[in-house]
């Protein structure tokens, strides 16, 4: 039974039995959808837009939208998965910290009879019912492409050595930005390729960065995700951050499109990032598990999705055989100084949370 409208309908028979006037209101809190954001991380600007558009969206549909942080601890991702669905909610929304490990708690959501959606990251495994995120080979290429472009403007050929700070590779989003940036790269054999682990702290990025090049004569460097700072300060603390125009200036590109990136990119010392959407899929979950919820509306089949008047209207619904659902996926496109500025992208929304 879902716990908000078993509660409410329990207060509800109180209040008409104790001859209260708050029956209208109780009924009204009753009707309402708990659903749970389990986010992998609260402590950047994108996992932040993330987290408080979706749940802003969700609340202005009529839902109750709670938010929980994991702190990129697995252990704890468990814990509150535990934890919702000994509570009940109407539907859980993951961003898993490890998305093999996470299956586990899927498959126990599942199991319960909650209905599961993913938002930017899934699991690896599990019943989801969608998921809305970026399009990772699309994010992964468009900052590959950029940083070979911006190498053949500057040195006169797409030559030398770039390095590559990639996520883990167990985690699908790395995973498969890191495969599409290394095969724009295969294209280019006059570029060596530097690819290197790294678990989102900016401590890894700072280190990494420094050793690698000190080490090397590098003309590039990109990135599975330039919201964790570090990179540029690392290249200052050895002098090699040159701006856009130096000669000896390293191209930067990444993944994103990080407030500070978009900040670096104003002064010229940052060259362009792959936007993620994250206001486009969260927006769009939102709506979909409303509908979801109210049996308005459910994807049956792969190809262009039409429910005219939802934000998800006209996007492409792709099967997800993994975890046995559908997963929708927002576009990308260059960002860099020419379009900075732009108040729609989420680095520069982010004010609104702040």
């Amino acid at each position: 039974m879902k716990l908000a409208k078993s509660l409410g309908t329990a207060v509800l028979g109180m209040a008409v039995g104790l001859g209260m006037g708050i029956a209208s209101d109780v009924a009204s809190a009753a009707d309402k959808y708990r659903i749970i954001y389990i986010a992998p991380q609260q402590n950047n600007a994108a996992d932040i837009v993330i987290a408080k558009n979706w749940q802003e969206v969700a609340e202005s549909l009529g839902m109750e939208a709670v938010i929980k942080n994991a702190e990129t601890d697995a252990k704890r991702e468990a814990d509150e998965w535990a934890t919702a669905i000994a509570l009940g909610y109407d539907a859980i929304v993951g961003g898993p910290v490890d998305s093999f490990a996470a299956t586990i708690s899927v498959k126990k959501a599942n199991a319960a009879g909650i209905p599961v959606f993913m938002l930017g990251r899934t699991s690896a495994g599990g019943k989801v019912e969608l998921i809305a995120r970026a399009d990772n080979f699309s994010l992964g290429t468009i900052a590959a492409e950029e940083l070979v472009r911006r190498v053949t403007v500057q040195r006169g050929e797409a030559a030398g050595k770039v390095l590559e700070l990639h996520g883990p590779m167990d985690q699908v989003n790395a995973r498969q930005r890191s495969e599409a940036i290394q095969a724009v790269i295969a294209k280019y054999p006059k570029i060596e390729l530097i690819r290197k682990v790294q678990h989102w702290t900016p401590e890894e990025f700072f280190d990494i960065t420094k050793s690698v090049a000190s080490a090397n004569d590098l003309v590039g460097i990109t990135m599975g995700s330039d919201v964790i700072p570090g990179v540029d300060a690392a290249l200052d603390s050895i002098g090699q951050l040159k701006a856009i125009g130096h000669p000896d200036h390293i191209v930067l590109t990444g993944i994103d499109a990080d407030p500070r990136i978009l900040d670096l990119m104003g002064n010229d010392m940052w060259d362009a990032s792959a936007l993620q959407d994250m206001v486009g899929y969260g927006t769009m979950l939102a709506h979909y598990i409303k509908d979801y919820l109210d049996g308005s509306f459910k994807i049956t089949a792969a190809g262009v999705i039409d429910n005219p008047g939802a934000p998800y209207n006209g996007i492409e619904a792709r099967p997800a055989p993994d975890t046995e659902g559908w997963e929708i996926q927002t576009p990308s496109r260059v960002v860099d100084k020419s379009n900075h500025t732009d108040p729609t992208l989420w680095g520069n929304a982010i004010k609104r949370y702040q």
